[in-house]
């Protein structure tokens, strides 16, 4: 047997490889008024979790379920997409409004707002190199990106035939910035050289919703409106996976467990379908109660928790293990 695999090779699989899941639904998240939760995610020391509500709302829950904070802004048409720098002390929101905001998470006071010239709506942000780099989805087809200590704008990427972008994320280290377009199409920038180093489209897309790097980088998923998650091998460029979650509605968001053995994907069916990576086997399908769709997921660091935005206002939390 050669020691050469790639994702889904039935060669490798075995019982070491599968990350055994017992979800229990452990916390349903939410607070009066909420209209969707469009985008969620943790801290890394998985002390924190925040989520982004339609009616322009950041929430900020603690490691026990409780509500730590709120922030919103003036002028909000809804957040859709948030990210925790990984010192844990700042706090991002990107806005339907076409700003990003960028909040203390200890004092509650706004930092920053971030607005670029013509974003259409801003769909998702995160952090890059340590936290010093800010990066964000326009609607308008571009990429923006912003040096987080002075605030000054630091590039902006243009979408080759001026789509939608959903979703953006960094690969560990922050040295490649994917980003998740509406003409199906995930573009991928070396941010040494702020080049463009990869574009990669699955068949048949019908436009990817979000994007997640594996832990050690070389593999990107991609949620895609088809219903199907596909996996890429970042290094060739090759397509290793393709995952369909049945009654699949659409994929809107994906995460990686910790380690790369688990994939979970939100869908607009109201699950979350979780796969092994490995073998390609679902090894779950959880749905919140009254789901109207899931929108985005994410893993606490240590895989005890996933989380889960849905469009009826809650988060709902549920121990993998």
């Amino acid at each position: 047997m050669s020691d050469e695999w790639r994702l889904g090779d039935p060669e490798r699989i075995g019982p070491s490889r599968v990350l055994p899941l017992r979800p229990v639904l452990a916390a349903a998240l939410a607070v009066p008024g909420c209209r969707a939760v469009y985008a969620v995610t943790f801290g890394l020391d998985g002390e924190a979790l925040a989520a982004a509500d339609g009616n322009g709302y950041t929430y900020l829950w603690d490691s026990e379920g409780g509500l730590a904070a709120t922030f919103s802004s003036s002028g909000s048409r809804g957040v859709l997409g948030v990210a925790i720098d990984p010192d844990g002390g700042l706090l991002a929101a990107a806005d339907g409004n076409g700003r990003a905001y960028l909040w203390d998470m200890v004092t509650g006071d706004l930092v920053r707002t971030f607005v670029p010239r013509h974003s259409g709506g801003l769909n998702d942000v995160a952090f890059g190199l340590g936290g010093g780099l800010l990066a964000a989805a326009g609607g308008s087809g571009q990429v923006y990106l912003w040096d987080v200590a002075s605030g000054q704008a630091a590039g902006t990427y243009i979408i080759p035939g001026d789509t939608t972008v959903y979703a953006v994320a960094f690969g560990p280290g922050g040295n490649v910035l994917a980003a998740a377009c509406a003409n199906g199409w995930v573009y991928l920038w070396d941010m040494a050289s702020r080049g463009l180093v990869g574009a990669f489209a699955g068949p048949d897309s019908r436009g990817v919703n979000g994007v997640a790097f594996g832990p050690g980088g070389g593999v990107l998923a991609a949620a895609d409106g088809n219903g199907q998650v596909y996996l890429w091998d970042v290094p060739t460029g090759g397509l290793t996976g393709a995952f369909l979650g049945p009654g699949s509605r659409g994929v809107n968001g994906v995460a990686f467990g910790p380690g790369g053995g688990v994939l979970a994907a939100a869908d607009g069916n109201g699950q979350v379908h979780v796969w092994d990576v490995g073998s390609g086997a679902l090894t779950g399908a959880l749905a919140g109660p009254g789901s109207r769709g899931v929108n985005g997921v994410a893993f606490a660091p240590a895989g005890d928790l996933l989380a889960a935005a849905d469009g009826n206002g809650c988060t709902y939390l549920w121990k993998t293990s």
